[in-house]
């Protein structure tokens, strides 16, 4: 068992991360920690293996205290970990050392090991990425990476903090089921941190975290129908119960809760619904000039090695002036290599990036100005902030392009304000004592104050809460309405179908599906063709379809699915 005690823990600087924390955790509990960015969940995550030690009160694991240093090694055994961004705990050239180095520290004959890595590899879908050097990966495939590590030393205890932010919705579920039967095989209590509501939902028991303080310890259905409590805090119902939520406020009908899409389905046909209208047809306007254009781009890692990697090949891809193209595909698939060529920080092995019709490597010396124009944000925000103050480092860009040191000082106060960082409470924090999702935010800043014409935004909303997450949405349609190009790279499928104008799906190192977004996601053979799952919504008319509901063609987004559904629901159900 876990005991936590009066625990409380402040970052340098005097800020508190935990307020007075008191818990326990039982053997075999499946359980979620949730709550907004900033509001404690990584720091008592980092208490309980004693990576911190407590300032006030105490932390047991099956009565090991962190305290005392004699039993850390005894404690970390007992309680693996995996964190935010998994180059943070990889030390091995390659894939199946990095598993296997955990079971050589203690002390595993090597015929046992051999047997776990093996395991590990095809658990999470490895094998033939066991001789590839763990950092030459994909994010996805990197967390995939140290999540085999920490299963494979089989703890007492398992905290992931974020382990699927940066997988594809079909590794979210491979990892979930994983997860689910970790207990049954080995009997690990996995303590899952997560942003996603409908993950959450899936365990037994969810932690709500807020200002350092535990506001909520309840199963998912009690924690998830608080809709006081969630809106509170700013978090949200995972899809089946905010939809459910708004049926009764819109029909004043009494819908039984759901937490999940196969329940809600069941519920809306034991209801029955009337004839399906059809959803209103967007306009299709001519397609602008493309404002970036990619011609048979070519790009292979280890190209001499035997783990030569194809990832990119030969793909044509238009970006129109003004569009906002959601770059998917499976993870590995290329969406990060294809977005560092578009400013020039990696340059085609084959094949050509135009911006605004013109070859960005045609005159090299020129690249600092295709940089001004085009700005990214990388996938791992600790990669881009380096200052000691948050206003300095997101001063470093327009300070390097030569801005008027009077006019910097607006361009920071307006960057912090718009990804809500406040410049008096965030400005002199160091960069790296920020939450995961305050660094996300903090990286877009910096990218923001050079006022870029095209926004590649690699995973922007991974790890952020949905509060961040909705005013990011709406700083993204704000670019767009000033006419700005936007690339985002999103594993988010409700997000991308909320936000995105154009989609194009990458599989196996070549364009799979590129079209309009609403074209491209409600199309019967999207799963099939991209090995990806549609918007929730969609998964929703389809799950009704296989029960012999009739349904329309083309509801994409939540508040669709909402207008059908209170209009179809049979006046005697």
């Amino acid at each position: 068992m876990i005991q936590i005690k009066g625990l409380s823990f402040a970052h340098p600087g005097d800020i508190p991360a935990l307020r007075d924390l008191d818990l326990e955790i039982g053997p075999g509990e499946r359980l979620a920690i949730i709550g907004a960015n900033g509001s404690g969940k990584t720091t008592l995550a980092r208490c309980l293996n004693g990576l911190h030690l407590p300032q006030a009160g105490q932390v047991l694991v099956d009565g090991f205290s962190t305290a005392d240093p004699q039993a850390l090694f005894a404690i970390r055994q007992r309680v693996g970990m995996v964190f935010q961004n998994p180059d943070d705990q990889f030390i091995s050239t390659q894939v199946e050392t990095e598993i296997a180095f955990g079971l050589e520290n203690i002390g595993l004959p090597p015929d046992q090991m051999r047997q776990r890595v093996d395991q590990a590899l095809g658990d999470f879908h490895l094998e033939s990425y066991r001789r590839h050097p763990p950092h030459h990966l994909s994010g996805g495939e990197k967390q995939r990476v140290a999540i085999a590590a920490a299963v494979a030393l089989r703890p007492r205890y398992l905290v992931l903090d974020e382990p699927t932010a940066l997988l594809d919705p079909q590794s979210q579920r491979q990892v979930s089921a994983l997860l689910a039967s970790l207990r049954d095989q080995f009997g690990i209590t996995t303590i899952h941190i997560t942003q996603l509501p409908a993950e959450a939902a899936q365990t037994e028991r969810i932690l709500v975290m807020h200002q350092g303080r535990l506001v909520g310890d309840a199963p998912p259905a009690q924690i998830f129908g608080d809709t006081r409590l969630l809106k509170e805090i700013g978090l949200e119902a995972p899809f089946a119960s905010a939809l459910i939520l708004a049926l009764n406020t819109r029909t004043g009908r009494a819908l039984s809760p759901a937490l999940h899409l196969d329940g809600l389905a069941d519920t809306l046909a034991a209801r029955g619904l009337a004839a399906p209208t059809p959803v209103p047809a967007e306009s299709v306007e001519p397609a602008p000039d493309p404002k970036l254009t990619l011609r048979r781009l070519c790009h292979t890692y280890d190209p001499d090695l035997p783990t030569r990697r194809r990832v990119l090949d030969a793909v044509d891809l238009d970006i129109p002036s003004g569009s906002l193209l959601a770059l998917l595909g499976p993870s590995g698939s290329g969406k990060t290599t294809l977005a560092q060529h578009l400013n020039g920080l990696l340059r085609p092995q084959a094949g050509q990036v135009l911006l605004d019709e013109r070859d960005i490597w045609a005159r090299p010396t020129e690249l600092a100005a295709v940089r001004r124009r085009v700005g990214l944000v990388f996938q791992f925000p600790e990669l881009q902030l380096f200052e000691e103050t948050l206003e300095v480092d997101v001063a470093f860009g327009p300070r390097n392009l030569g801005v008027a040191p009077d006019l910097i000082e607006g361009q920071v106060d307006r960057a912090l304000e718009l990804v809500d960082l406040p410049r008096a409470h965030f400005g002199q924090r160091p960069p790296l004592s920020l939450s995961g999702g305050e660094k996300r935010r903090a990286a877009l800043a910096g990218v923001l104050a050079m006022d870029p014409e095209v926004l590649v935004l690699d995973e922007p909303t991974a790890g952020l809460d949905p509060r961040s997450t909705r005013q990011l949405t709406q700083l993204f349609r704000q670019f767009q309405q000033q006419g700005k190009t936007l690339v985002l790279i999103a594993h988010d499928m409700d997000l991308v179908a909320e936000l995105a104008t154009h989609v194009a799906v990458l599989g196996q190192g070549r364009l799979q599906l590129c079209g309009p977004a609403r074209q491209i996601l409600t199309h019967p053979d999207f799963t099939r063709l991209s090995g990806l799952e549609p918007p929730s919504a969609v998964q929703l008319m389809q799950a009704l379809g296989a029960r012999g509901l009739a349904v329309p063609s083309g509801v994409l987004r939540f508040s669709e699915a909402v207008d059908f559904l209170a209009a179809a629901l049979s006046p005697d159900g």
